[in-house]
C-alpha cells in the first residue's frame, strides 16, 4: 500500500536558476479579468527547455539520437529505486550499498541546498566522466540516473561534462534528470516513481513532474 506522495521536481518560476544563469523563464500578461477581459491568461516565454528539473533525451546530445516521441508511457513508471544520499566525494563508496537491479537511481548529493546561491549554477562540482561507466557497469537495468545539481555539466570543467552526457545519454542510452528537489527526500523506501515530462513532439529535453510513492 502506497501512503505517502512526494513531489521531486522544482515550480518553474521567472527566478528559477538556469546553466550560465542565462535563458530564464519571462511569463507576460495576455488577458486580465481585473481590466475587463472574459479570463486570465497569460504567455510563457522559454529560452531553454532544459530549465527547472528537467530530463535529457539523448538528442541532447547526438543529431540522431531518440526524443520524448521514441518513449512509452509505460516508460515513466518505476518500481525499482536506488537512493545514495552524499556529497561527490564518498560516491563511488555508498554506490555499492544499493541493489544491482535498479531503474532509477537517485543522488542526493547535498549541492542541492545552494539552489538559491550563485555557486548553484557557477561552481558546483564537476561530475567525473568515469561515474557514468562505474554506474553502467553496476546497474545493468538503470533506465534514469536523477541528483540535486542544475546540470552534469558544471561550468568548471565543461569538457568532462559534455563527456559524462554522451556516455550516459549516447553511449549507454540512460536518462538524465537535472535539477531534482531533493531537500526533504529523507525515506529511502520508495515503492513507485512517476515522471511526467512535458510532451513536446521532437524535443530533446523537457522540464518534468516528478512524483514518489513510498
Amino acid at each position: 500500500m502506497l501512503n505517502k506522495i512526494n513531489l521531486l521536481s522544482y515550480p518553474i518560476s521567472e527566478k528559477t536558476p538556469t546553466y550560465g544563469n542565462r535563458n530564464k523563464l519571462k511569463i507576460q500578461p495576455l488577458t486580465s479579468i481585473k481590466n475587463g477581459d472574459t479570463a486570465n491568461s497569460s504567455k510563457w516565454i522559454f529560452e531553454t527547455n532544459h530549465i527547472g528539473t528537467h530530463i535529457d533525451f539523448p538528442r541532447h546530445f547526438s543529431i540522431n539520437g531518440n526524443t520524448i516521441d521514441d518513449y512509452k508511457p509505460s516508460d515513466w513508471v518505476f518500481e525499482k529505486i536506488g537512493i545514495i544520499d552524499t556529497d561527490i566525494t564518498n560516491f563511488e563508496n555508498e554506490l555499492l550499498k544499493v541493489n544491482d537491479d535498479i531503474e532509477f537511481l537517485i543522488w542526493k548529493s547535498g549541492f542541492g541546498i545552494n539552489r538559491e546561491r550563485r555557486q548553484y549554477w557557477e561552481s558546483q562540482p564537476v561530475i567525473p566522466s568515469s561515474f557514468a561507466d562505474i554506474i553502467c557497469k553496476k546497474f545493468k537495468n538503470l533506465k534514469i540516473f536523477g541528483f540535486d545539481m542544475i546540470s552534469l555539466t558544471s561550468k568548471l570543467d565543461r569538457e568532462e561534462g559534455k563527456r559524462i552526457h554522451e556516455k550516459f545519454l549516447c553511449e549507454y542510452k540512460i536518462l538524465i534528470i537535472e535539477d531534482m528537489n531533493l531537500l526533504s527526500l529523507k525515506d529511502k523506501n520508495i515503492k513507485k516513481i512517476v515522471v511526467s515530462p512535458w510532451y513536446v513532439k521532437g524535443t530533446d529535453g523537457s522540464p518534468c513532474s516528478i512524483l514518489s510513492f513510498s
